[in-house]
């Protein structure tokens, strides 16, 4: 959907990618929810991040998390830092790969796209 047409929806309704705490590792936590980052959002993350690549996925990954137990988290307010710092390892790891996967084309979408290149002169 085009965002920049008439009809098209807010950017606060949008989608939440929810995943289920494996048991094991649940302490408190049974789910996490996650949105596709915006464009101002991987800037403001990478601003925080600064030069430092590790804090970058870190920042990344706290401004996508949305929902903790279905409950609403944001940076703005603390919540999403305390929720992201409360989980375990495992748990931490868990949420960055469900990140990485929802912000990674599927496989051969890449090559479809770098396959499709086109050249003129203009």
């Amino acid at each position: 959907m085009d965002p920049l047409k008439e009809g098209a929806q807010p950017m606060n309704a949008r989608p939440i990618y929810t995943y289920k705490v494996p048991k094991v590792m649940a302490d408190g936590v049974q789910s996490i929810g996650l949105v596709q980052l915006t464009t101002h959002e991987e800037m403001m993350s990478a601003k925080r991040a600064g030069s430092d690549p590790i804090r970058l996925v870190y920042e990344q990954v706290k401004q996508s998390l949305a929902e903790v137990n279905g409950q609403p988290v944001s940076l703005g307010d603390g919540t999403a830092d305390t929720a992201f710092d409360k989980m375990g390892p495992q748990l931490r790891n868990l949420v960055m790969t469900a990140y990485a996967k929802l912000h990674t084309p599927a496989d051969g979408m890449a090559d479809d796209f770098l396959a499709s290149q086109a050249v003129k002169v203009a």
